[in-house]
């Protein structure tokens, strides 16, 4: 089992007796992979016995060593990005004990796509290194950036090794310990991270002490995946793989974060304006007005020998990137943030209406690098109702709701340099021609193919239309996602168990994600239908209670089960799995941003809430139960 450690872009994969095996074990920061191989080798037997983990940046291994001495295995993330090993020795004997320590690692400094084996991308390295009082390994890359590892420590230390030998007079304690700090030349990086400690402070508190734990779980995962960068605040995805700024997953962890942490919406939107595409580059899909799928900032990348400094292969970021924009406004009040992206949020919508105009009225992708390119972006994600791939170019179900929000939004408060009556009336008629064309008589396809063939599939994708307003059969939607072979009693399914393509372990066909449950439950909180958006609130509430360390995954099984069952493959944490707890809270409190701060809740049965509300900079304490608001007043910030 892995143990994970972040903190402000760095993150450390381990075993629970502190190695770092082969696969993804490893120190990480900027996607480099600075340390590996890390090995703990003592000359006496010693028994793992119990570890811990102290919130997201500490991890401890306790261990028996011939029943004569204790040793604690300290790991943590520091400030300054560095990871430091303490080595904590308690002789528990009343003789003299004697011990060598081996301590062995390796230095790779490689690319994180290397070490994902994706892209089939390889560089020969030579790392120079200079042992002495403080171990150095450098390297410069292909890139130019140049790369170092220093080490210290009060262990003598070889090439890859460093070692001690120690005698523990009875009861005497002695500590050794290595110091890993990692350095990037950051002139060679328009887009850097900066050290600036992060507390994130507890806004929520129930009656419950297991949802109590959820709670403060979420706010652990957020805590080790938010960055500080040179423009702002911002979530990484996911840890192993996804530890950088995505474009969709960013937005939409700020979106359901923006009632109670506003400050990570201002750092995305900020970030991604710096981003947007300027130009059109089939590379790494880049085109005018559009936001990033990802960015990285590792050597393939800078070198441009793989397009993700950053990559643009996606349709859903830029309405997106619009939406949290409205949202934002709405929530703060700040006109001012507004204005300032002004040009970059007409460009984001000059987008939209270009891809609409020619994807012969909807927006639409033949595929790139990533072969589907909304959320669903796995190769499999897109079925037909025969279980096959749709035909590009596809349209997808969501993003044509995203894209009418987007219009919608920019129209009504001003959001771009462009004429609100045109972005209203392109909107409407989106809104009309895919009532038409996406409608099959109980649900939405999920897409369509290049031929306009609708795919005739149940999904969860049209969940997400219930908070746009494009939909004009919203309550057969809310009533379709309810139905058995959707609904699992642990959250709605990706997809429909009747359709050829479902695995409830797969990726994208059949298992539960929590953001995706968050989206339609302020969907179905936005539309009336309190009643099922506090159903799917309490599932997923439920799944986080059953599951390890109440920890919501990126994804988990669509059983039936007496118990939520993990899939292998997800990334934990998760940014926006993490973020969900908050959007079904904002849902079940029927919280909404107009002129004035609205609430409606409508809670489970002997479920009483407190939440600190952030609204035009003023923070309100609101607490409630079942349908009654029990307080709402205005607060010190």
């Amino acid at each position: 089992m892995s143990v994970i450690l972040s903190y402000n872009g760095a993150f450390a994969v381990t075993r629970q007796n502190g190695d770092m095996k082969d696969g993804y074990d490893g120190f990480y920061i900027f996607d480099t992979r600075f340390l590996k191989g890390v090995k703990l080798k003592l000359d006496k037997n010693s028994v793992l016995i119990g570890s811990s983990q102290d919130g997201p940046r500490k991890a401890y291994s306790h261990f028996s060593i011939e029943d004569e001495v204790v040793l604690l295995r300290k790991r943590e993330i520091k400030d300054n990005w560095a990871y430091r090993e303490e080595l904590q020795f308690y002789n528990t004997s009343k003789r003299k004990v004697h011990l060598r320590v081996e301590y062995s690692f390796k230095v790779p400094i490689e690319d994180i796509f290397e070490v994902r084996k994706f892209g089939g991308q390889k560089i020969r390295r030579r790392i120079k290194s200079s042992l002495g009082d403080e171990n150095e390994y450098s390297y410069t890359g292909k890139d130019k950036i140049k790369r170092n590892l220093k080490i210290k420590t009060n262990m003598r230390t070889e090439k890859g090794l460093a070692f001690a030998e120690i005698t523990l007079e009875p009861l005497e304690k002695e500590t050794l310990y290595l110091e890993f700090i990692p350095k990037i030349s950051k002139e060679g990086l328009e887009i850097f991270l900066t050290e600036k400690p992060l507390l994130l402070p507890n806004v929520v508190s129930t009656n419950l002490t297991w949802l109590d734990r959820v709670f403060e779980r979420a706010i652990e995962d957020l805590t080790a995946l938010t960055a500080y960068t040179n423009y702002g605040m911002v979530p990484f995805a996911g840890i192993p793989y996804y530890a950088c700024p995505f474009g969709r997953d960013s937005i939409i962890t700020s979106w359901f974060l923006l009632p109670y942490y506003p400050q990570y919406a201002e750092g995305t939107l900020k970030f991604f304006a710096k981003i947007q595409g300027k130009k059109f580059n089939p590379l790494n899909e880049e085109e005018p007005g559009k936001i990033p799928h990802e960015f990285r900032f590792g050597e393939l990348s800078h070198s441009r020998k793989m397009p993700f400094a950053p990559y643009y292969g996606t349709v859903d970021a830029t309405p997106l990137y619009v939406i949290l924009a409205a949202e934002y406004l709405r929530w703060t009040g700040d006109r001012e943030l507004i204005e300032r992206l002004k040009p970059n949020l007409t460009a984001a919508v000059e987008w939209i209406l270009r891809r609409l105009d020619e994807g012969g009225g909807y927006i639409r992708y033949k595929g790139g690098l990533l072969a589907n390119q909304g959320w669903k972006d796995s190769k499999e994600g897109i079925p037909t109702e025969e279980g096959t791939p749709t035909k590009p170019p596809v349209a997808l179900v969501e993003v044509q709701g995203y894209a009418y929000k987007a219009l919608m939004d920019a129209a009504s408060l001003g959001l771009t340099s462009l004429d609100p009556k045109m972005l209203k009336k392109e909107a409407e008629e989106l809104k009309k021609r895919f009532n038409k064309d996406f409608w099959c008589d109980g649900f939405y396809a999920l897409a369509l193919d290049g031929d306009n063939v609708p795919s005739k599939v149940v999904s969860s994708n049209m969940g997400h239309l219930l908070f746009t307003g494009i939909a004009e059969h919203q309550e057969k939607i809310a009533e379709r996602l309810f139905e058995e072979d959707m609904f699992s009693g642990w959250g709605i399914r990706t997809l429909s168990s009747k359709e050829k393509a479902y695995n409830p372990f797969s990726y994208h066909n059949g298992s539960i994600w929590p953001h995706d449950n968050a989206v339609i439950a302020i969907g179905l909180a936005s539309i009336g239908e309190k009643e099922k958006a506090r159903m799917l609130a309490e599932a997923i509430f439920k799944t986080a209670k059953f599951l390890p360390n109440s920890q919501l995954p990126e994804l988990f099984s669509g059983l039936e089960s007496e118990y939520p069952l993990l899939c292998p493959r997800a990334n934990a944490p998760q940014a926006w799995s993490a973020a969900s707890v908050f959007a079904l809270l904002t849902a079940l409190l029927g919280l909404k941003a107009e002129k004035e701060l609205t609430v409606s809740p409508l809670l489970p049965k002997n479920f009483k809430v407190s939440a600190l509300v952030r609204f035009r900079r003023k923070a309100y304490l609101i607490e409630s139960q079942e349908k009654e608001v029990v307080r709402f007043e205005e607060r010190d910030i």
